[in-house]
């Protein structure tokens, strides 16, 4: 990850070594975890992971993410790391072919482990022509970093389509969350609401919904503001006991602010939008979209890790297109920090910044 972009090919194996000898923190040794800058895997090739998901298996992370870069097909990829620095490729999981060649699009990638069936299981955004937008295509593997089979596509509600979705595990319970489209007097209209929807035990289907509201009344495009009740990218963490939701506006590849809401369960009541603190003060979450936010716990602490998106190929704003930052609570308050390097301490779960200039 920390490798920056203008090592390449037997440059960067040379940089990579030398990094360690030295004992250099920008080349990635140690877990530092670098931003503002073109990642890398372990073989020098760019990384392509956004709209994902991750999760952790003993003592391996394990990153699902799609292909984002220019006149590339869509393709679902797989990175594992044991320090949240250093990734390695494992495989394009989903790729355009066999069942999957119907697909236009296939995004916004979830990673479930179900311990009831011991198969792994990816649930994605699923779009193809004769659907016109998003159905929610599932798949399944009995290994982490196979290629997965296709499991089916399907609407989550009658005939209603949907945008943006993320996975929440709680134990053996799976949910999709995700973005409602609504159809109202013919006319379809996109990312209208935020939705909850319990998973069957296999985690290959949709159970029921448990939650649906931050609704844009009746598709109504006047309502104001439209960014309370419109939104995408959205991801639930659980912290303390209380679900936080958070979520990015509607803005296409652009970065923009963070929001979030809380709730004691997850069929609500759902607060209402608050607007995510950053320190210093950024008004685009450092030029990010909000993707997820996973736990990382040792035997002192948790810190909880922030991923965004930052679409540089698309918006030409910045460097790199993965963030990594820690989201802090005090009091029940999250707030985003900006790290340019840091590292967290995955036997502890404590974090510490190595060099932060000011923005």
């Amino acid at each position: 990850m920390a490798r920056c972009a203008r090592c390449t090919g037997s440059a960067a194996r040379t940089a990579l070594l030398l990094g360690v000898l030295l004992g250099n923190p920008l080349m990635g040794a140690d877990g530092v975890i670098e931003n503002d800058t073109v990642w890398r895997d372990t073989s020098g090739r760019e990384i392509w992971c956004n709209g994902g998901h991750m999760i952790r298996e003993g003592g391996t992370f394990y990153w699902v993410g799609y292909e984002t870069a220019p006149r590339r097909t869509w393709n679902i990829n797989l990175y594992s790391s044991a320090d949240l620095s250093d990734w390695k490729f494992e495989n394009g999981i989903v790729r355009r072919e066999g069942p999957f060649a119907i697909l236009g699009w296939a995004g916004r990638p979830g990673l479930l482990h179900n311990r009831k069936t011991g198969t792994y299981v990816v649930i994605f955004e699923a779009d193809c022509r004769q659907w016109k937008r998003h159905k929610v295509g599932f798949a399944r593997c009995d290994s982490i970093g196979g290629r997965y089979e296709s499991v089916g596509y399907h609407y989550l509600e009658g005939k209603r389509s949907t945008g943006d979705q993320s996975v929440y595990q709680e134990g053996d319970e799976a949910y999709l969350v995700c973005t409602m489209d609504k159809d109202i007097g013919g006319t379809k209209y996109l990312n209208q609401s935020l939705a909850i929807f319990h998973l069957t035990p296999d985690s290959l289907g949709i159970d029921r919904k448990v939650f649906e509201g931050f609704d844009n009344v009746n598709g109504d495009p006047s309502v104001v503001p439209r960014q309370q009740s419109s939104r995408e990218a959205s991801h639930i963490v659980k912290v303390g006991g209380v679900y936080y939701w958070f979520s990015s506006g509607l803005e296409g590849w652009r970065s923009t602010q963070t929001k979030y809401a809380t709730a004691a369960s997850l069929a609500g009541p759902w607060s209402e939008l608050k607007t995510l603190r950053t320190d210093p003060l950024s008004r685009d979450s450092f030029n990010t979209q909000h993707d997820f936010v996973i736990p990382v716990t040792g035997s002192e602490t948790t810190t909880y890790l922030y991923v965004g998106d930052r679409y540089s190929q698309w918006t030409r704003q910045g460097v790199g297109r993965d963030i990594f930052l820690p989201l802090v609570w005090q009091d029940g308050v999250p707030a985003l920090k900006w790290c340019s390097q840091w590292k967290i301490d995955l036997a502890t779960g404590r974090h510490s910044r190595l060099n932060t200039p000011g923005r």
